[in-house]
C-alpha cells in the first residue's frame, strides 16, 4: 500500500518535473491526465480492497477469539482474505501495465528511480523511530 501511495505522489507531481534539466521531452498534457486518472482509479480500488481485507481480518480475529473454534468459518474467511489480497496485487499489476502504455521507457526509468528514492527515504525515518521507541513491557 505504501508503494502505491509513493507511486501516486511521484506520478501526480509529473508536471513539476516537466521543466527539469533532463534530455527527456516533457510529458504531454494528455499523458499527465491519463496518468493522474490511472493513479486515482488504482488508489480508489486499492483503498476499497484494503478496507475489505481489514474487515475480514477483524472477523477472523473474532472467530479465533471464541473458545469453540468454528473451523469452517475460519477457513472461509482465510480464503476471502487471500482472494482479496490477490485482487490487490492484480490492481497494482494492472496499473503498472497501463503506466507503461502511457509513458515511454526512458520516462518510466526516471519515475522508477524517483519512486525508489522516495520509498527509501520514507522507510529510514520509520526504522529509526522503531529503534528509539521504548520496548513494551509484558
Amino acid at each position: 500500500m505504501r508503494l502505491l501511495l509513493g507511486c501516486a505522489v511521484v506520478l501526480t507531481a509529473l508536471p513539476l518535473w516537466a521543466g527539469e534539466s533532463t534530455e527527456l521531452p516533457a510529458l504531454t498534457s494528455d499523458q499527465v491526465a491519463r496518468v493522474r486518472e490511472l493513479v486515482r482509479r488504482t488508489q480508489t480500488q486499492a483503498s476499497l480492497i484494503q478496507s475489505r481485507i481489514e474487515q475480514r481480518q477483524r472477523e477472523l480475529a473474532q472467530v479465533y477469539a471464541e473458545y469453540e473454534l468454528k473451523s469452517e468459518s475460519a477457513e472461509k474467511l482465510q480464503q476471502e482474505i487471500v482472494d482479496l489480497q490477490r485482487r490487490l496485487l492484480a490492481n497494482h499489476h494492472a496499473m503498472q501495465m497501463q503506466l507503461r502504455s502511457i509513458v515511454g521507457k526512458a520516462r518510466f526509468e526516471v519515475l522508477r528511480r524517483r519512486l525508489e528514492a522516495m520509498v527509501g527515504q520514507s522507510v529510514a525515518p520509520e526504522a529509526s523511530k522503531t529503534a528509539s521507541s521504548p520496548k513494551a513491557r509484558p
